[in-house]
């Protein structure tokens, strides 16, 4: 294993880490206005309360005293401390992430999965009769869902299956009526997330199609493939074993592409059924100027991503042998 490769690694993932700080120190301060002005202007709160709840929350500071607070509770501290949450106060912003943070993760994790093995086994079938009908219609079905937004299959699904054929819930995360730690629970879990799990998982699945496809018919010109075919052996292990298998590092490297796009795109799908999740969180906290909160989410999420992506580019430095003579 190449040691400065990973070094090399490492070190752009701490560069990305404190340009996306700075980007998310600065984007919540671009919106106009703040919580403040928001609650005064809706509760008509007289001028000595607004100027406290400013000196409460440190609306009141220099931009730059607030960005060295920033500086010294987030981004160089091991227990990132964000202060409190505006919309969710007393909590901090770190504690209300923490309370909705598994739901997001359950969610994306389940849809990862799915996307992986729905797009892989298209992306199998489709070149396993290249050319003909089947693979016509499953390319062009994956052309389709990589056109579409998330929000619209989403919005799609809610309206077919929630309020017209009311088989599924059209939100939340399970049903009120059932405890905690039952069986009837997690059931109920399993009901309400399968409509958001079928938006991503279809949403997001459409470049392993193309991928999976175009690995396997590239593969189909080896020579080693050929040798397989020679030996008479079944098409559709000559297609997994000596067509799929060799390609299964840039299967790696897309995963690691499109988790950024799962994260936002889990967000979204959140959104449209109420899931309880991160991005139902960030759609409120956006509405009601929440700093702390918004900058919370988007550090979190953004800390997602830059793990995720390192670990992936650390294992392919390991699997890939001509990584590993550099």
């Amino acid at each position: 294993m190449n040691i400065t490769i990973i070094i090399r690694r490492i070190s752009m993932a701490f560069l990305t880490y404190v340009v996306l700080n700075i980007i998310i120190f600065i984007l919540p301060r671009l919106m106009p206005g703040n919580y403040v002005d928001y609650i005064a202007s809706s509760r008509f709160l007289p001028k000595e309360a607004v100027e406290e709840l400013y000196k409460k929350f440190g609306l009141n500071e220099p931009l730059y005293i607030q960005f060295i607070k920033y500086l010294s509770n987030v981004m160089f501290s091991i227990k990132p401390d964000f202060g409190y949450s505006y919309s969710f106060y007393p909590l901090k912003a770190l504690d209300v992430i923490l309370i909705f943070m598994p739901w997001t993760i359950l969610l994306l994790t389940v849809a990862t999965i799915t996307t992986f093995i729905f797009g892989s086994i298209l992306g199998f079938i489709a070149a396993l009769w290249r050319d003909k009908i089947v693979d016509r219609i499953v390319s062009g079905f994956s052309i389709f869902t990589m056109a579409n937004p998330y929000f619209i299959l989403a919005m799609l699904l809610l309206m077919i299956f929630s309020y017209y054929t009311k088989i599924f819930p059209p939100g939340g995360a399970y049903s009120t009526t059932v405890q905690p730690g039952t069986i009837a629970f997690i059931v109920s879990v399993i009901y309400h997330m399968i409509l958001p799990v079928i938006a991503l998982t279809i949403g997001t699945s459409g470049q392993y199609v193309i991928l999976t496809r175009s690995i396997i018919i590239n593969n189909m010109t080896e020579d080693y493939f050929r040798v397989a075919e020679a030996l008479g052996l079944k098409r559709h292990k000559i297609l997994f074993e000596y067509a799929l298998k060799p390609g299964i590092l840039p299967l790696i490297t897309l995963f690691g592409i499109r988790f950024g796009t799962m994260l936002s795109g889990a967000l979204l799908t959140e959104i449209v059924f109420s899931y309880p999740g991160l991005g139902y969180v960030l759609y409120q906290a956006i509405l009601s100027k929440d700093f702390p909160l918004i900058q919370a989410l988007f550090y979190m999420m953004s800390l997602m991503v830059i793990i995720v992506s390192l670990l992936l580019d650390i294992i392919y430095t390991i699997l890939d042998p001509r990584l590993r003579r550099q």
